[in-house]
């Protein structure tokens, strides 16, 4: 046998024995399928909500995309959980009940001594009016609801309290966090 073909065969077979060990210890590019968001990264959005009736009662037009972290729980449950699974480019409309946004809560509507609450505005509110009311550590904003002999009644749930909320949402930017986690 001619040397050269020993050699040669010799090669052959060590490159064909590190080709098929750089197969099985690379098996080439990690792809990484977008599945949208998960808990931890971070959506832009642009928004519209508005009521039943279709007045529309917030919007993100004309100011910065609004910024959520997923997980975090800084935006209402209902509407956090509907960013699941979002990604870059998505638009979506969806319903939220008002127990999964702002329920309404019958114990911040407060009756407050009538002459205190003129004497401290410097008039008598109207029905209807917004006022803004001091518990010592902040300023809360509440609507006159009642007025009687005595008192004056001020509801202090948020104007969206109680309502379905459906919102218009566009995703202009995600942003991959820690990520992984449940919601």
């Amino acid at each position: 046998m001619n040397p050269m073909v020993g050699i040669v065969g010799g090669l052959f077979a060590v490159l064909l024995l590190f080709a098929i060990i750089a197969v099985l210890l690379y098996p080439g590019p990690i792809i990484h399928l977008d599945e949208g968001a998960v808990d931890g990264d971070t959506l832009f959005l642009n928004y519209k909500g508005s009521f039943d009736n279709g007045t529309v009662f917030d919007s993100s037009e004309g100011r910065q995309p609004l910024e959520v972290v997923l997980g975090e729980h800084k935006v209402v449950k209902g509407f956090e959980k509907a960013l699941y699974g979002l990604k870059k480019g998505d638009t979506k409309t969806f319903r939220i009940p008002p127990e999964e946004a702002y329920p309404y809560n019958p114990d911040l509507v407060i009756a407050f001594n009538k002459t205190d609450v003129v004497d401290s505005l410097g008039s008598v509110p109207e029905i209807g009016e917004e006022i803004m009311v001091s518990n010592g550590l902040e300023w809360i904003q509440g609507v006159v609801v009642e007025i009687t002999e005595t008192a004056i009644v001020v509801d202090f749930n948020p104007p969206v309290a109680g309502y379905h909320l459906t919102f218009e949402i566009t995703v202009v930017d995600h942003h991959k966090g820690s990520g992984g986690g449940h919601h």
